[in-house]
This record gives C-alpha cells, structure tokens and sequence, in this order.
C-alpha cells in the first residue's frame, strides 16, 4: 500500500512537470515564426560577438591551477632563469664535426639579427670561450693521451703546416709509412689512411667528401657528439595565436634553407625543446581534429538519416545544434574570454550530448504524429513525455561537468563550466527552438517499424527470456574486471601524448638516448655558492641521482696540472701553428713516388698492414689510371678537389688548436656573463641541475616518482621538467578523483529528489557503475593506460551513462509499452542512435596522428560501447525483475 502511494505521488509529480512543458512548447507552437527569427538573429549576433572577442590561451602551464606548490615554485623558478622558459633547441648534425660547428656559427649570427622573433640566442658549446678553454675540460688521462698523440706526430705534422697542399700531405704520408716500416710500433696508420682512402673513392666516383682533421686529432673519432652542436633559442611567443611559435620555427627552417644546411650538403638541423613540442603537438591534434571532425560529419549526418529516416527532422536537428554550440561559445566568451587547450573539446562534448537530447524529443514526435495526433498535439506530448528526462539528463550531465569547477586542474575547470552550461544550453533549445522549427517543417514520415522478427527479435526478447541470466553475468563479469582495476595506471610521460614521427619528439627521443645528460631533469635553486655546493654533495648521494651540476662545476679541477701539460704541448707545437694558406700547386713529391713507398710497405710480410693499406694503394694506383687518361685541365680538377677534400678542414683546426693552447687558469670572472647568467642570478641565487641514473627509466612511473620523492627529501622546493611531469599527473588523478566523488555523489542526491524514488535511482546507476569497471578493465587489457588526454573524456561518458539510464527509467516508469519490453519503444532506438553518433563521432579519432587524441577516441568509443550495452541488457532485466516484484508485492497486499 505505501508503495502503491509512492507511486501516485511520483506519477502526479512527474505529470506536473509534463503538463507544464506541454503547455511551454503550446506556447512556442504558437509563436513558432517569431521564436525561430529572435533564435537565429540572436545566434547570429553571438557569432559575430564570439569571432571578435574569443581568444585561445594554448600556454600548456595555465592547465593546471597556479596556486598548486609545485606551480609557485616553477614560477619562481622561471622569475629567475627566464632563460629556461619556452624554449627551441636546435641540433645541427654534419657528416663532419666541423660541418656542424660552421653551420652553428652562421645560423646563429643570423638568428641574432632577428630580434623581432627571437629574445635571446645561447651557444652552449660553439663559443669563443669553449674554443679556447675546451682542452681545461677534458679529464686529465684524456689530456695526457691527446698531448702524447700530438707530441708524437708532431714531426710529421711540422711538415704539413709548412706545406698545406696535396704534396705536404703526401710527404707527410711517406714519412709515416717509412716510420712504421722501421719498426716505430706506436704508429696507428689505420685512423688516417681509412679517411684518406675514402677520399680519393669518392673524387674518383665524383661524390663529394671532406676529410675531418678535428677527428683526426680526436681521440673518440666515433661519438655522434663530436658530430653534433646546439642553438638555444627563445622565441618571441604569441599566445593569443594557436601556434604561438610558429612564426619562429618557420623563420629557422628558412634561414637553414638559405644557408643550405641540409642533409644535400652533409649538415642536419633538427628542432626540439618545449615550444617545439608544443607547437608539433598542436599541429597534430589539429590535424587529427581536421580528419575526424570532416569523418564526424559526414558518419553523424548518415547515421541521423537512418535513425530519424526523415531530413526534416535531419535539419531540425543539425540546426538546432549548430546554433547550440555558437550560443555556448557565447557563454565562454563573456564567462572566461579565452579556451585552453582542453575546453576547446567542449564542442565534441556539447555535438555527442546535444545530438542526444535532440534525437530522443524527435523519434518520440514522429512516433506521435503518425498515432492519431495532430502536429500541435504530438509537439506538446512529446514535450510531456520526454522533456521531464531531458531536464534530469541536462542537471545530472551538468553537474557530472561542474564537479570539476573546484578542482585544480584549471583546463578541466573551464571545461567543465562551459560544457555544463552547455547542457542548459541544449535543453533550452530543444524544448523551445526545436518545436518552433518542426512546427514550420512539414510533418516527418512515419519512423521505422520495430523489428518483431530474425535477429533484433531475438535480441530485444534476451532481456525478457534471460533476465536472470543477464544479472547473474553482469555480477560475475564486474567481479571479475574488479580483480583487473588495480592494473590500471596513469601515463605521466607527456612525451607518449605526441606524435612519435614529429621531429620534435623523434629528436629528443634521440638526445636521451645518445647524449651524456639528457635533456630532461630536476632543478633546485639556493641562496649562496656554498649552500649549492653542500646541496650538491647531499644530492650525489642519492641512489636515484646520477649527475649534479653547478656553477662551480666550471672550475675544472686540477688546473695546474692541465696547463702544465698544455703550456708544454704549446712549447713543443707552438712554431708549427702559425697562419698557413691552402696552396694548390703541386711540390716534387709525386703521386707515383708515395705509391710506390707505399707498395714497398705492403711487400713487406713482416709489416703487417692494415686493410685500409691495401684499399689506399687500389685508389691511387685507379687515381694515376685515370690521371694518365686525362689533359692538363682535367688532371689540375681533378688533384685540386682531391686535395680539397683531404685538406680543407685542416687550416680552421689548426686555428681552433693554437687558440686552445692559450688556456689560463679558469676563475668565476674568466667564465662568459652568458654562461654566469643561466646558473646564478645578479644576487647571488644560484641553481643546481639533478640528473637521474642511467638505470632509471622516466617512463616508467615507479622510477619517475622514485627519483623526484628522493630529490624532494633533500630539496623540497625542488622543481625542472621531470618534478613539472610528476606533480603535474599525480596533480590531474587527484583532481579527477575528487570531481567524480563530487559528481556521484551530487548526482545520486538529485536523482533521488527527482525521481523521489530509492529503486529508480540505484537502476539509473548500477549500470553506469557496471560500464565503468568493465571500461577499467578493458584499459587494461588492451594496455592502454590514462593519460592528460584522454581522461577529459570521462566526462562525457559519464553524461552519456546517466542519460541513457534516465532515458529508460522514465519511459517504463511515465508510458511502459504494452509487451512490458523496455527495448521495443522509441526510447530505446533514441538510446541506440545516440549512442552510435556519439561512438561514430568520437571514434574517428582513432585515425589521429596525435596519441593522445587516439587514446581518447579509443576510450570513447569503448566507453560508449560498455555504456550501451549495460543499458540495453543489464538495465531493462533489472526494470523486469523489479517489476516483477513489485507486482508480486502488490498482489500480496
């Protein structure tokens, strides 16, 4: 009996809130022109409004709340050091080392020019200072094996820079070959004939070669070091442009062009840093958005003309959407005035929501106009029927979006505020816009019959049949994707969220791998020299560190040593270095006499020669063939390209060696204000730079969380790119965490006062549950884990659960169809279109070149999967079973 009265006052209640839309859209039936005109002209005044006022903040910092610890002391940090913040990091390769020191010199004195794009332009390693003080940095072994390397050639080097040219080469040539040939065991003729042999294969073959004496006189002729140099630059950023970077990334990769630094003529330029993974990861989220919307459109558009089979109601709705979604734009105008690079998502949010509110009210009034109703009165009683769901879908959804406003993760926080407005948005419009247009609208045609029959027969009658089955499988597979829910995990690597082709990422990728110190790192900052040295020593310590920097580590140690040895290598090669031209004629040392001392080297059994012996003597014996076969013209090209290509480098090294033989004691006053200026500020604060171990892998979120709790533990305040990664995804858990308790529990209450029924609300939520731990599972099995990116996808499914449930509850509750089956009612298709245009719409971004776009189509569309098919299985057997019971209960009363 206390049932029975529940029921009535639940029924009154809801024919109330029907009665009253039926009498709203009565109303804007009648003034369906006018409504229509003041919609669209309003529409239009927004647009106008939106395409004057609306900006784009794309500074990926301003996502997350400033007011979070490690965000204060990030910007504190970049207060100080403004020289770390938003930068471009340019990696130019050659074949050669002195390809790649030459292309840096002359695209930085350019770049240098352009003050309009660039602030500021930092040699780390191509500088004067480095050039002359480079020898005081090598470890003192290293010193002392290059000074005995050079010591020993040296009477073979004299020769040379008295003679530059193809013949002092050449003479140099034999008096090594005849030294090796007397037994001097300390001679490696392997190093120099190799090269010199590629040399004249490549002037035979008319390839282009040019030998490196920098590797040469190298004793690690092989690390891509020694291949590779860096421009720092920090770019001019414009953030009200959606590629704020842009202008100066295109002005680099022109000045490369004009330069010709090129792989063509052997160098390699490549651009990575911050902004240039922001602006490619833009760039490809846009493309991915071109594809998918264009995708989006054309699969939404088809999928409404089956749904609907009607363009009436085709129109009505894409119209009633579009002007949604520019009066939402609206709103974002006037409420916050720019979008972040997360609530630009609010329109895919507002089409996937709003297409479902839209095609619920137009299934129910073409099954309503086509029941012996006039079009007046199929307007009303769909308004009647179905506008009491709408208005609990837009509260629940709204609030699902609003449950994130309080949280800290601040582009999530817009997000949700313009996306919940949205909502109320959508259901003005299609309880008030929508019915006006339909009114002006011929009546649609008749909407596709039920299937009785074959497969979807059979399909709608399993709830019905099986229903015990069905709930007993849906508590054993949530069980069961329970045990598989604390697999899941977040990914905190930004890095994964990008294009791994871009050149960006491809590149950095790169750096890690090669480069003694990578590029990513933890940062400290402390008051005095002192403090960072004592800092520094505690940090060494740590089992996750592996290399501390600061600015006294540019005080190289062991100083007198280093300039003992130095000061003797000047001593002994100092007469040997002076300035010397690159002549081209020939002296009386002749190709064929080196090949015959040559030959003499190899006949000899007891010499042993090399491989690279053997090759060289084949090249100049094919040389002085071809030489023979040539005129006087001809012969001289082909002996001054040779001897360009083995000779070239040699006067800027021999330049680069006297200059570093001029070495002094190093002090703080020695080092370049450039240098001073990126580790110590005018008043003393200086930064410590903490890299990780080589056996600690950042993707890896164990190792990541090790690493910084161990640096924060010394240095709390600790701050750099790898404690930003960290803090900043334990940062956006948390915040998810707390909105969606926040929106559980919100939503449950409303329902509850809604619905004014404790069974209605737990039906409309064990199925959301359900999805939900089967969309856990399924990340986890398909290891795909959550990331910045598509975890804002959450939201929306969680609108879309919550919406289908309420969809289903009322209909069986308001008008339950005559077969008792919740599945064979318009309602049900309206769940099932929905759903499609949403799976349809977002799972196109699965083609995304963006992993992070692709991650979220991937979610989506399983989510929306799971979704649907607990509310067409799982949720009409439990309506079945409890009404059932409740008619059981009855009758026993």
């Amino acid at each position: 009996m206390l049932r029975s009265a529940s029921s009535d006052t639940d029924q009154h209640h809801i024919n109330s809130v029907g009665n009253f839309l039926a009498r709203c859209v009565d109303w804007v039936y009648r003034l369906a022109p006018w409504v229509v005109i003041i919609t669209l002209v309003i529409t239009g005044g927004v647009l106008y409004y939106v395409t004057e006022n609306l900006g784009v903040n794309t500074d990926t910092e301003d996502i997350l709340s400033p007011d979070l610890p490690f965000r204060q002391s990030d910007k504190r940090y970049s207060q100080l050091f403004p020289y770390y913040e938003d930068n471009l990091i340019l990696v130019i390769e050659g074949e050669i080392p002195e390809q790649a020191w030459e292309g840096t010199w002359r695209l930085a004195a350019k770049l240098e020019q352009n003050e309009a794009l660039f602030k500021r332009v930092y040699l780390p390693q191509a500088n004067d200072f480095f050039e002359r003080y480079g020898l005081m940095y090598l470890d003192l072994p290293a010193l002392e094996e290059m000074t005995d390397n050079l010591a020993q050639a040296q009477p073979f080097l004299g020769r040379l820079t008295q003679d530059p040219s193809l013949g002092g080469l050449l003479e140099m040539l034999n008096e090594l070959i005849k030294a090796k040939h007397e037994g001097d065991t300390t001679l490696e003729l392997q190093p120099i004939l190799d090269p010199i042999s590629r040399a004249i294969g490549a002037t035979l073959s008319g390839q282009s070669y040019t030998l490196s004496w920098q590797e040469l006189m190298s004793a690690d002729q092989t690390a891509p070091e020694e291949r590779r140099q860096f421009i720092i630059v920090q770019p001019q950023m414009d953030f009200s442009r959606l590629l704020p970077a842009e202008s100066a990334i295109e002005a680099i990769r022109a000045l490369a062009q004009e330069l010709q630094l090129d792989p063509a003529h052997g160098i390699r330029v490549r651009i990575t840093g911050d902004a240039a993974l922001s602006h490619e990861e833009l760039e490809s989220a846009i493309e991915g958005g071109k594809i998918a919307g264009i995708l989006a459109i054309i699969m939404t558009g088809t999928l409404l003309l089956i749904g609907l089979r009607s363009p009436t109601l085709v129109f009505a709705t894409l119209l009633t959407l579009i002007s949604g979604l520019i009066l939402t734009a609206g709103f974002a105008t006037a409420a916050i005035g720019h979008l972040n690079l997360i609530s630009t998502a609010f329109a895919v949010l507002y089409i996937g929501l709003g297409a479902d509110y839209a095609i619920h009210f137009c299934l129910r009034y073409q099954r309503l106009a086509h029941a012996e109703l006039n079009q007046r009165q199929a307007l009303c009683a769909a308004a009647a029927e179905v506008g009491t769901s709408l208005i609990l879908c837009a509260l629940t959804t709204t609030i699902g979006f609003y449950a994130f406003i309080p949280t800290d993760f601040a582009g999530v926080s817009e997000l949700g505020l313009i996306a919940g407005t949205g909502m109320f948005i959508s259901l003005g419009l299609n309880l008030g816009f929508l019915p006006a247009l339909l009114r002006l609208l011929p009546v649609p045609s008749a909407g596709p019959q039920r299937a009785s029959g074959g497969i979807f027969g059979f399909l709608f009658q399993l709830p019905l049949h099986y229903k015990r089955s069905i709930l007993w499988s849906g508590l054993i597979l949530g069980l069961g994707a329970l045990v598989l829910l604390p697999q899941m995990r977040f990914d905190y690597n930004p890095l994964n969220l990008r294009d791994p082709a871009s050149e960006s990422v491809s590149t950095l990728r790169d750096l890690i791998k090669t480069e003694t110190t990578p590029p990513w790192s933890a940062v400290v900052l402390t008051p005095n020299a002192n403090q960072a040295q004592q800092l520094a020593e505690q940090l060494q310590q740590l089992d996750t560190v592996g290399t501390v920097i600061t600015l006294q580590d540019f005080i190289p140690e062991r100083q007198e040593e280093k300039l003992a040895l130095i000061d003797e290598l000047a001593l002994l090669l100092g007469p040997l270095l002076g300035p010397a031209e690159l002549e081209s004629q020939q002296h009386r040392v002749t190709l064929r006499q080196f090949l015959r001392t040559l030959e003499s080297y190899l006949a000899d059994p007891a010499a042993a020669p090399s491989p690279a012996a053997y090759e060289l003597a084949e090249h100049f014996q094919q040389l002085l063939n071809r030489l023979k076969q040539s005129n006087h013209a001809t012969q001289r090209q082909l002996l001054l390209t040779l001897q360009h290509s083995l000779l070239a480098t040699l006067p800027d090294n021999l330049v680069r060696l006297r200059r570093s033989l001029q070495a002094n004691f190093i002090t703080f006053d020695t080092l370049p204000s450039a240098l001073q200026q990126r580790w110590m500020t005018p008043t003393g604060i200086q930064r410590i730079e903490i890299f990780p171990q080589e056996n600690i892998d950042i993707d890896k979120t164990h190792d990541l969380s090790r690493f910084v709790q161990e640096v924060h533990r010394v240095a709390p305040d600790a701050t750099g790119s790898l404690v930003l990664t960290l803090k900043s995804g334990e940062a956006v858990v948390a915040a998810f965490q707390q909105a969606f308790t926040y929106a559980l529990l919100a939503i449950t209450a409303v329902l509850l006062f809604l619905l004014r029924n404790l069974w209605d609300t737990i039906l409309v939520l064990i199925p959301l549950l359900l999805a939900g731990i089967l969309l856990g599972a399924a990340m986890v099995i398909l290891n795909t884990p959550f990331n910045f990116a598509n975890i804002i996808a959450l939201p929306l499914l969680l609108g879309i659960g919550v919406d289908n449930g309420i969809h289903m509850v009322r209909r069986m509750r308001q008008a339950p169809p005559k077969t008792g089956n919740p599945l064979q009612t318009s309602t049900a298709r309206g769940v099932v279109f929905s759903a499609l245009v949403s799976a349809c719409s977002f799972g196109n971004l699965l083609v995304a070149p963006h992993p992070g776009m692709a991650s979220m189509g991937l979610l989506l569309t399983v989510g929306v999967a799971l979704t649907l098919l607990c509310t067409l299985l799982l949720l009409p057997a439990l309506l079945m079973a409890t009404q059932s019971r409740s008619l059981v209960t009855g009758k026993g009363a």
